[in-house]
């Protein structure tokens, strides 16, 4: 009886357990198939970096992006080993639910059947047709009577209902006991897939400590190899800071002159000072301004001259309500004034006529006024300097904004790979050395080609005695660095576009293919991974 206590105890506690956590079964089922959904993307994630293993393999084992890749997958490995685990648990929470249901219908099966026995041993006392019919018969009014019928039909229906309930309860025992053998299978599953991955795991952490120890067997060369790229990239990024600087001195030079020839077209507002302005500056800072000023000045001519050639008061006045401030404003108002003072002096004569009529008794429709001449135009207009003038900077200036909105969704200056230095100081991805880099090393695939992350011009092509390459692009004030180029296919002045290849990416002798890229405001260096996008 104890044990019977006890059991039934423990059983009401860990039911209630599960109620308290406020668990269903539906959300049980939700949260295993978001994990489940994780779990394939991780394998997905793992089944990549196989590919990019063995295409590293296959280069150099002792490249830094085959260690990253090889980082990459024990991280995504350990991942989904838990993601397993904790699988396998919601599995284990599954079939206990289900063992409970199974549990609770059974019960109330047994109760049904229970109740069916008594109804059969009952029908069967009063099986026959006689005893019905004295049942019925024996009622003491024919309202009684109709009740026992009705009762009888009832107790008909219940006894048939009773039995579809065992029917239903029955199959929803084996429904359920068939969904606990399937996640008793899913768990196999899962174990079995748990057991590879941690095997999986395992080696791979062997190998990468492999990889860790033939580094350090060639600490002191890989040493004297940074120490000779540092020294390299610090010349590297002299020269690029000299070139910036010397670009932000002449462009402000350039700037103010470009001002100063736009200030002078502006103040005189004609299109031939317009013209003289682009003549000079084909791509300064104005020359939009300058094109859309030479156009609005064309269309105002136009306006003047249809104005000028019908000679009314109405088309001087459409004249001015297209071209409020234009060159002939003033005018057209001067010429709108000698209209209406002939209207004036016109009426003035026709209401003179009209009372001179009426004093010699004539009949006012008879008066014949004297038609007031037209009025001359005004003979060669002075233009007057219009003080409206369109103005916005342009090149440069739009370039540098549309760059600075990309920021965080630039596209990666490589097909494929991945970070190994980070930007600022810090230490070598495997031995722990001291470095410095102005910009982020970036290692991919042999035989890929740097790519431009934006539209914009060469700057210049920096070439380092034994060394390799590095492209400079300008993108109005803002610059990108592509360096450890082992040959470039652009030259200085070059426009380039967004995605175009600017040149192959060297290959070193351990198999390491690492762009080194940069990006810069002015002279001021920025984080590029704040600017790159997803990968």
């Amino acid at each position: 009886m104890r044990k019977q206590l006890f059991f039934t105890f423990l059983f009401t506690f860990i039911f209630a357990g599960i109620a308290a956590g406020q668990i269903t079964e539906q959300e049980l089922k939700e949260q295993k198939e978001r994990l489940q959904k994780q779990n394939s993307a991780l394998k997905k994630d793992i089944s990549q970096l196989n590919k990019d293993l063995q295409r590293n393999q296959s280069e150099s084992k002792t490249s830094l992006l085959y260690v990253q890749n090889l980082s990459s997958k024990i991280t995504a490995q350990t991942k989904l080993v838990n993601g397993l685990a904790k699988e396998k648990r919601y599995i284990e929470d599954e079939i206990y639910l289900t063992q409970l249901e199974i549990n609770k219908l059974s019960r109330e099966l047994v109760e049904l059947r229970k109740e069916y026995k008594e109804i059969l041993v009952k029908a069967y006392k009063n099986k026959s047709v006689e005893n019905k019919l004295l049942f019925v018969l024996s009622s003491e009014s024919l309202t009684q009577a109709f009740r026992r019928i009705k009762y009888l039909e009832k107790y008909s229906e219940y006894q048939l209902g009773k039995a579809d309930e065992i029917l239903a309860k029955t199959k929803d025992i084996e429904r359920e006991k068939a969904a606990r053998e399937k996640s008793k299978q899913e768990k196999e599953a899962v174990l079995a897939q748990q057991s590879v991955v941690v095997d999986e795991l395992e080696n791979e952490k062997i190998a990468k400590q492999k990889v860790i120890e033939e580094f350090k067997k060639n600490a002191g060369v890989i040493s004297n190899q940074i120490a000779a790229k540092q020294k390299e990239q610090r010349q590297i990024d002299a020269e690029i800071k000299n070139i910036i600087e010397e670009e932000i001195r002449l462009a402000k030079i350039r700037a103010e002159k470009d001002k100063k020839a736009w200030d002078a077209a502006a103040k005189t507002n004609t299109i031939a000072s317009f013209q003289t302005y682009l003549n000079e500056w084909p791509n300064g800072d104005y020359s939009n301004s300058a094109r859309k000023n030479i156009q609005l000045l064309e269309a105002d001519n136009k306006g003047w001259q249809t104005a000028r050639g019908n000679h009314t008061k109405s088309a001087y006045q459409t004249y001015l309500k297209n071209f409020p401030q234009g060159q002939f404003a003033s005018t057209a108002r001067t010429e709108i004034s000698k209209f209406e003072a002939a209207e004036e002096e016109a009426r003035l004569a026709k209401e003179k006529a009209e009372r001179e009529a009426l004093a010699a008794n004539k009949p006012v429709e008879e008066v014949v006024v004297k038609e007031v001449e037209k009025p001359k135009p005004v003979e060669n207009p002075k233009p007057d300097v219009v003080t409206k003038v369109y103005e916005t900077k342009s090149n440069s200036a739009e370039l540098s904004g549309e760059f600075a909105s990309n920021r965080g969704r630039l596209p990666w200056p490589v097909s494929r790979g991945q970070i190994v230095g980070k930007f600022g100081p810090g230490t070598h991805p495997i031995l722990g050395l001291p470095v410095t880099n102005d910009g982020v090393d970036i290692a991919t695939n042999k035989g890929v080609n740097a790519r431009a992350v934006f539209e914009g011009e060469v700057s210049q092509v920096i070439a380092i005695p034994g060394g390799n390459r590095t492209v400079l692009l300008r993108h109005g004030n803002y610059y990108t660095v592509y360096n450890n180029l082992s040959f470039v296919s652009v030259k200085k002045g070059d426009k380039v576009k967004r995605g175009q290849d600017l040149g192959r990416i060297y290959t070193d002798e351990t198999g390491n293919t690492i762009l080194n890229f940069q990006v810069r405001n002015g002279s001021d260096k920025q984080n590029p991974e704040s600017w790159l996008g997803a990968n």
